[in-house]
């Protein structure tokens, strides 16, 4: 969703979620949000050149695995995400 944006805002705006059913214990469920979110910080620069000047995209990203992901494969993950984005908005 592309929304109007001040001059102090970034260009996207991205939140994070990993569902109780799938991860009961809370410390699961922190540990997969700041894996994504390493993840999304490292990676997001690339969509940040697309994004016009006047619009910020508002993106939310959930976890819908059913085992404990890695490092790795939530990396590869966001870099997925952001390419589809990416092509969307080319």
């Amino acid at each position: 969703m592309l929304t109007e944006r001040g001059a102090e805002l970034s260009p996207v705006r991205a939140g994070f979620s990993v569902p109780k059913k799938k991860f009961r214990k809370s410390v699961q469920r922190h540990r997969i949000t700041r894996l994504m979110r390493e993840a999304w910080r490292l990676n997001k620069h690339s969509l940040y050149n697309i994004i016009p000047a006047d619009k910020q995209l508002h993106i939310f990203i959930i976890c819908t695995d059913n085992t404990e992901p890695t490092y790795e494969s939530v990396t590869a993950t966001i870099i997925k995400g952001v390419e589809q984005l990416k092509k969307q908005y080319e």
